[in-house]
């Protein structure tokens, strides 16, 4: 009785002991044995992953620091400390994306205010991309239970200085449970065969900021 007594605690520390480990954020973890890709090679990019646990395919949990929002953040997603900020209402991240030996490169801009208002700022919102940018922009929404999606594919143009085609999306996403919205910008760079890779990462760009989530609005709806 007593030896299985032994065998019974060994094991529950074994399991206890794995969880843990599990548990573990990037940033607490020996750098070894860290997933690839530059998210985790930067100190403070991997100080910003909440796990090694892929949420989809080359893509690990961002929290924001003020816990207003979610995202999934790419594993060659790189940031710093001067393009990030947190404060209790307002929150804005620019990181770029990159894979060694792709023609093509992003840069994404995220900000989020909580002044924004639902049925009160979306078309203030849209307009002041539209100023941003100097056109007419073309908006599809998309609506889900907690979140309404408004994202508009931006004019192609050629970077004469540095031989790239830029393209991408703007969208500006309301919560609709509370106060609060946020701002993305995602630009793409490419290099070459652009017209054969940008449908691909138009439709890429488009599925990622759909990743993009209001927390309050989970415990809201986990309350019912």
């Amino acid at each position: 009785m007593k030896k299985t007594s032994i065998i019974l605690c060994t094991l529950a520390l074994f399991i206890l002991g794995g969880c843990q480990e599990k548990s573990q954020k990037p940033s607490e973890m020996d750098p070894k044995d860290l997933p690839e890709g530059r998210a985790f090679e930067d100190e403070f990019t991997r100080s910003l992953i909440q796990s090694t646990e892929e949420v989809s395919p080359g893509y690990y949990p961002f929290v924001a620091k003020n816990e207003t929002y979610k995202m999934n953040f790419p594993e060659d997603g790189l940031t710093n400390m001067l393009d990030y900020t947190s404060e209790h209402d307002f929150e804005s991240i620019i990181f770029t994306d990159y894979e060694e030996g792709k023609s093509f490169s992003a840069m994404v801009d995220v900000k989020y205010y909580n002044s924004y208002k639902p049925n009160t700022d979306i078309d203030r919102r849209k307009k002041s991309f539209e100023e941003h940018l100097g056109y007419s922009l073309q908006f599809e929404e998309i609506s889900t239970k907690d979140e309404t999606y408004y994202i508009a594919p931006t004019q192609e143009k050629y970077g004469e200085e540095s031989g790239l085609t830029i393209f991408g999306l703007v969208a500006y996403i309301q919560n609709e449970n509370d106060i609060g919205g946020i701002d993305v910008i995602y630009t793409i760079y490419c290099e070459e065969d652009c017209e054969q890779v940008k449908e691909e990462e138009l439709n890429k760009a488009e599925d990622w900021i759909q990743t993009i989530h209001f927390l309050n609005d989970e415990t809201a709806g986990d309350d019912e």
